[in-house]
């Protein structure tokens, strides 16, 4: 299974057509279990000891309607079991225009090119892990913003080379908040910068925004200052080996207000796949870590310091679905609790994760 984007991953079907008008729907699902063996600590949005199918399990549509020869809307709704028992979201929607066979300007909701499968985060069927490591991809609070981007796209060879400069504003929930602090970023900027042939796609990026914290109980502002992240990826599928490896490294400059570190330390993690496919089946290994610079204030978040080595295995079940099971031993820095809430026994916890994911 080489990876695709969205579009060209679903197999679509036209279901309302006119004079210059189409209007096609592409849908993924997933279905998941997972559970570790900690007593008193939850994991990411709520794997515990007890067997949830919250956390990975999910269901998404993709709309996509021509306006005219060179002008679509594009939309992605989102339901996932981690968010008010699946309450639907809206992920991404845009007006794309193109210029030209090169050159197109997007306009709305549009999903940020921070990380290598971006593009495609959600869809599970894309990408051989049944989350994609935690370490990097939790790095970012902000995976959508309202505003614009543009794509430049040229073709050297058998090489793709792609530009895409954005810029815009959002807000999110801050992850372990339970909803009472919000995350405002405004002045967002950013480009990244991906080459990519048939076996393989190479991405740089790099963004900065004035980001603020701000409590729903009391509309005041909790903290401000500046974020900036960059990252850098590499995927390969060549004669059967399988490979991703990304960097990110997150800076937070304090403002006026309070000190961002409060909540946002300063983060650098990396991941590290190998895999090899035999027929239907492609088992990999996934290392990965995370480390946060040390706080001088009190009370700061410690941020992720967490080691992990997940073991797993995919087997493609048909054209549409694949079966995925995954072994997790995650290792806390010592007094900490890297990505869980609560006390890690030894500073260690096991992980278990199946899931099946869907096209169609």
């Amino acid at each position: 299974m080489k990876k695709r984007t969205l579009v060209s991953a679903i197999l679509g079907s036209t279901l309302f057509s006119g004079q210059g008008q189409a209007i096609e729907f592409d849908g993924f699902l997933t279905a998941g279990l997972a559970v570790h063996d900690q007593d008193n600590a939850t994991y990411l949005d709520g794997i515990t000891k007890d067997i949830s199918f919250d956390n990975d399990s999910k269901f998404g549509l993709q709309i996509t309607s021509d306006i005219s020869g060179d002008m679509k809307a594009v939309a992605q709704l989102l339901a996932a079991g981690s968010d008010d028992n699946y309450a639907m979201d809206v992920e991404w929607a845009y007006l794309d225009y193109a210029l030209s066979d090169n050159f197109s300007l997007r306009g709305g909701k549009v999903k940020q090119p921070v990380f290598l499968i971006s593009d495609y985060f959600e869809v599970g069927y894309a990408y051989p892990w049944i989350r994609p490591p935690q370490e990097v991809y939790r790095n970012n609070p902000i995976n959508t913003i309202v505003g614009m981007e543009a794509l430049y796209q040229i073709n050297f060879s058998n090489m793709s080379i792609t530009l895409q400069p954005y810029l815009g504003s959002n807000s999110e929930a801050v992850p372990g908040t339970g909803g009472a602090v919000t995350f405002n970023a405004e002045n967002f900027v950013g480009m990244a910068f991906m080459a990519n042939t048939r076996s393989f796609t190479f991405q740089m990026s790099y963004m900065q925004t004035d980001v603020e914290t701000v409590s729903q109980t009391v509309p005041t502002a909790v903290a401000d200052g500046n974020a900036n992240l960059a990252s850098i990826g590499l995927s390969w599928d060549i004669n059967n080996f399988v490979g991703y490896t990304e960097y990110v490294t997150r800076d937070i400059t304090d403002g006026a207000v309070n000190s961002m570190e409060m909540l946002f330390p300063d983060q650098d993690a990396y991941y590290l796949t190998l895999g090899y496919r035999m027929g239907k089946y492609l088992p990999h290994i996934t290392v990965a870590s995370s480390e946060s610079a040390p706080s001088t204030n009190p009370g700061a978040n410690p941020g992720v310091n967490q080691d992990s080595i997940t073991l797993g295995l995919r087997y493609e079940l048909n054209d549409s679905a694949a079966l995925k099971m995954e072994y997790q031993q995650i290792d806390p820095i010592t007094g900490e609790s890297g990505l869980f809430a609560g006390a890690v026994t030894d500073n260690k916890a096991n992980m278990l994760s199946v899931a099946i994911d869907v096209i169609f």
